[in-house]
């Protein structure tokens, strides 16, 4: 699949981060979009601006013509509709999932990056 659905009021959008979109976000907030989910502490966490330029980037493959101020409603009508912040972020790192951002192991939540060491004889 290329692409996760986020559902926000009774509509449903398909997300997805093109190359294109991912530098757009990128130029934008002068970071890269993995960077912008920072370490999981509260002072590294996106702002609202952020998480709203990341979902406006992620409509863009397949919701032809939503604007940024589109984004914001469908950001307020997810939250309407009993989501949160969290539950935003969490649909947006499903986004980078399908984008290609990183992959899931079997077993494990994350495929973790592996860690090469020179050997010297």
């Amino acid at each position: 699949m290329l692409y996760t659905t986020l559902k926000a009021g009774n509509q449903e959008y398909k997300l997805r981060l093109t190359a294109k979109a991912s530098v757009d976000i990128e130029r934008k907030l002068g970071k890269s979009v993995l960077g912008v989910f920072g370490d999981g502490n509260l002072e590294d966490m996106p702002t609202m601006e952020t998480l709203v330029l990341v979902l406006h980037g992620s409509l863009q493959a397949y919701e032809h013509g939503i604007s940024l101020d589109d984004a914001y409603a469908i950001y307020d009508k997810y939250i309407e509709s009993d989501g949160s912040y969290a539950g935003m972020l969490t649909e947006l790192v499903e986004v980078l999932k399908v984008s290609g951002f990183f992959k899931e192991a079997k077993g494990m939540e994350l495929e973790a990056p592996v860690k090469r060491t020179k050997v010297s004889k």
